[in-house]
């Protein structure tokens, strides 16, 4: 029974220590893009701060704003769906249009990662990859030699 604890809390341990030295690098992968678009790397460690800030940097911020917008809905009719009304027609139609919002969603979260990718000098494929694979392509852009070319 020890054995098994101590295997637990071993297994735990380095599962934390992988996912701690991730969290770094995407800190300072995000806080290399917004250095290579001349903006504050501070700026890239707030949370919901550095969304809007690159936003701004590789679209616009109304895009933000709307995502946000459709976030909120979405979680509203998620505890709707599995809290409220568990069946029925209205059931249904709040399911399907669950599913409408999450696919706006969908589309503004795909088409921001191509104004990244596009921004920073890639291409669609890399915008898919950004899209499928975030926190690898992130790395791959902030850390590598890509370089700031503009809003696309």
């Amino acid at each position: 029974m020890l054995n098994a604890l101590l295997i637990s809390a071993g297994i735990e341990f380095y599962a934390f220590l992988i996912q701690f030295v991730l969290f770094i690098l995407q800190v300072i992968s995000l806080w290399s893009l917004f250095k290579k678009a001349n903006v504050a790397g501070w700026k890239s460690i707030i949370p919901i701060y550095s969304d809007y800030k690159m936003f701004d940097i590789v679209w616009e911020t109304k895009y933000f704003w709307m995502n946000i917008g459709l976030s909120v809905v979405y979680g509203v009719l998620m505890y709707l769906v599995q809290n409220v009304i568990t069946a029925g027609v209205f059931f249904i139609v709040l399911t399907i249009f669950r599913l409408i919002v999450l696919f706006f969603s969908c589309m503004i979260e795909y088409f921001f990662c191509r104004h990244i990718a596009f921004s920073y000098g890639k291409g669609t494929g890399f915008a898919f990859g950004l899209f499928f694979l975030y926190p690898i392509f992130i790395l791959i852009l902030g850390l590598g030699s890509s370089r700031f070319v503009g809003k696309r």
